[in-house]
């Protein structure tokens, strides 16, 4: 099973990731937790431009060193370890850039589908789990944090960017599983909801 996590920056996923892992960890079950961009050395090499090198980049530029980042990660570590038996949990896969220059930058949410149609194909995710936090929330979260060039962006970007996921969302939910969550909600509240939805499709994998 392949599952992802999605939201703005701040909107508490990255933990949410960790949780789910130490629930499905705790029941038997094989775990990879990974994240984009990221993953592999080079994607590694990838993310620190795109999030620390503070100037800037050009919107296509951009959506191309995520794919860039995006092809390394999925042909060395999500297929592979999928082909191992592992669930595989990741933090952002190609609806960030979906939602972030789709929406964001204003590049087109269908244009975005268009450019990341090689990993649609090769991996869709069986659930995505969209943490859908309020801006306000997510402002005040940011005020004590180091930002990277994406954070740096601010919350008119942000809020264009939750847009994003809305729309997506909408445009995809027939045939994919989105399931959006309050962000707001306590940690341990979001975590029960993730942890329920994903035992009951293990449990119907196995019935």
């Amino acid at each position: 099973m392949f599952i992802t996590f999605e939201g703005i920056d701040g909107s508490g996923k990255s933990t949410q990731c960790q949780l789910l892992r130490d629930g499905l960890e705790s029941k038997g079950f094989k775990i990879f937790v990974t994240r984009e961009p990221g993953g592999t050395k080079i994607a590694e090499a990838i993310r620190n431009i795109l999030l620390h090198i503070h100037e800037p980049i050009e919107a296509m530029t951009e959506v191309f060193l995520y794919c860039a980042a995006r092809n390394e990660h999925l042909e060395k570590i999500i297929l592979p370890k999928l082909a191992e038996g592992y669930i595989v949990i990741s933090d952002r896969f190609f609806d960030s850039t979906i939602a972030y220059q789709g929406g964001g930058r204003g590049l087109g949410i269908n244009r975005m589908k268009e450019i990341n149609n090689i990993f649609i194909k090769k991996a869709t995710p069986d659930l995505t789990f969209f943490i859908d936090a309020d801006i306000s929330t997510i402002e005040k979260r940011m005020e004590n944090k180091e930002l990277d060039r994406i954070e740096k962006e601010g919350m008119q970007f942000m809020e264009k960017v939750r847009q994003g996921y809305l729309d997506l969302i909408e445009s995809a939910k027939e045939y994919r599983e989105f399931m959006t969550i309050d962000g707001d909600l306590e940690i341990n509240e979001i975590n029960e909801i993730v942890l329920k939805r994903v035992e009951e499709l293990l449990e119907n994998e196995r019935g």
